[in-house]
């Protein structure tokens, strides 16, 4: 039982120093420079045989990079006249010829690597890894510079083009690989991102070269409407500024409140009138000359019926004597019409009457009704 018990037990902690003395026989070769010089002449003769070992691999990987670099140049020089004839945006002629370019570099460089004998597996997953970073932190750019292009590609607009697009209106001012810049017609630049630009739709104002004006008028209800639309049509028809194809055309769209709506369509080039321009030259001729046929273009009105029977009232005078219906004589002498006499006969006293205040010639026989008359 001792003996297990002495076999169990743990050893004693030794008194040595855990790191060793510095004049130990292991550091000071190490810290010898002749040591240090042995270590590196042995290192670059393995990495001289190794050389001259793979000496033939890599005489040929610099051949097959000579060659691949000759077809890089004849490769891009090609890809550059498509282009050209494709009459693609410089911009894009740019940024398509530098990413080939940098990409057909790498793929000669991994394989002259791997046919010289050195392992690109681990060199392809940190160059993965670092692209996917590299795609992460900058994806809101990435996407303006993918749509950016696409746009120049597609061409939906091109520079100096007028546009809808984003909830702009105006002229195109610049394209951009990230950004497209808007002129608004009050001169307003506006830098509208790329991919917002491709997310909505576009209306091109430009391409087709015609745009339609629409110029709502008003003809008072009273006047000929035909012959204002008569009018109206002859007036734009013989302006300059609007085209024959498609023909100008007066329709009739509302019977509003206080007029009769009509509404003027014209088209005109959009390279030579704007619509501002336009509308303002259809309401100034159309205007002198409806004035000048003596057709009004009316503001708003408002028509008031009133009630064309009057009220019929019944007034009583001091002595119980009706008067003649919507007009009377009161108790003071004054004639009231459409207005009920407030003297009461109950509150009558005929001995605080004043004669001289009584009017009998004012009043009309024919009015009296003798059935009621009471002797004096």
């Amino acid at each position: 039982m001792t003996t297990w018990l002495a076999q169990e037990a743990p050893p004693e902690e030794s008194d040595q120093p855990i790191f060793r003395d510095v004049d130990s026989p292991e550091l000071s070769e190490l810290t010898d420079p002749n040591t240090i010089l042995e270590l590196i002449g042995e290192a670059f003769a393995e990495l001289a045989g190794d050389i001259l070992a793979r000496l033939p691999l890599i005489l040929i990987a610099l051949l097959v990079l000579a060659v691949l670099l000759l077809g890089v140049r004849l490769i891009m020089s090609g890809v550059n006249r498509g282009m050209r004839r494709a009459d693609l945006d410089f911009t894009v002629r740019r940024l398509v010829s530098n990413l080939l370019r940098l990409g057909l570099l790498l793929t000669v460089l991994l394989l002259v690597l791997s046919i010289a004998g050195l392992e690109i597996g681990a060199m392809l997953a940190a160059l993965g890894l670092i692209g996917l970073g590299i795609a992460l932190a900058l994806q809101n750019i990435l996407e303006n510079l993918i749509s950016g292009v696409l746009i120049l590609i597609r061409k939906p607009y091109d520079r100096g083009e007028i546009v809808i697009t984003a909830g702009l209106e105006g002229y195109v001012e610049d394209i951009d690989l990230r950004v497209t810049t808007i002129r608004a017609y009050d001169g307003t630049m506006t830098l509208v991102p790329n991919a917002d630009i491709y997310r909505s739709p576009i209306t091109n104002l430009s391409r087709r070269g015609t745009r339609r004006a629409e110029v709502p008028i008003g003809i008072d209800y009273r006047d000929d409407h035909e012959q204002a639309r008569q009018i109206l049509f002859e007036t734009v028809d013989a302006l300059e500024e609007v085209l024959e194809d498609p023909p100008p055309v007066v329709v009739l769209t509302d019977l509003a409140d206080s007029s009769v709506d009509f509404e003027v369509r014209v088209w005109f080039d959009v390279h030579e009138q704007s619509l501002v321009g336009m509308r303002d030259l259809v309401l100034s001729t159309c205007k002198t000359a409806l004035e000048a046929a003596g057709i009004s273009i009316p503001w708003p009105i408002r028509t008031l019926a009133a009630d064309m029977h009057p009220l019929q009232v019944e007034h009583r005078s001091m002595n119980g004597l009706a008067a003649g219906a919507g007009e009377g004589v009161d108790a003071g002498g004054s004639t009231g019409v459409g207005e009920p006499s407030r003297t009461e006969p109950s509150r009558t006293e005929p001995s605080r009457t004043e004669p001289s205040r009584a009017e009998p010639s004012r009043t009309e026989p024919s009015r009296a009704e003798p059935s009621r008359a009471e002797p004096s």
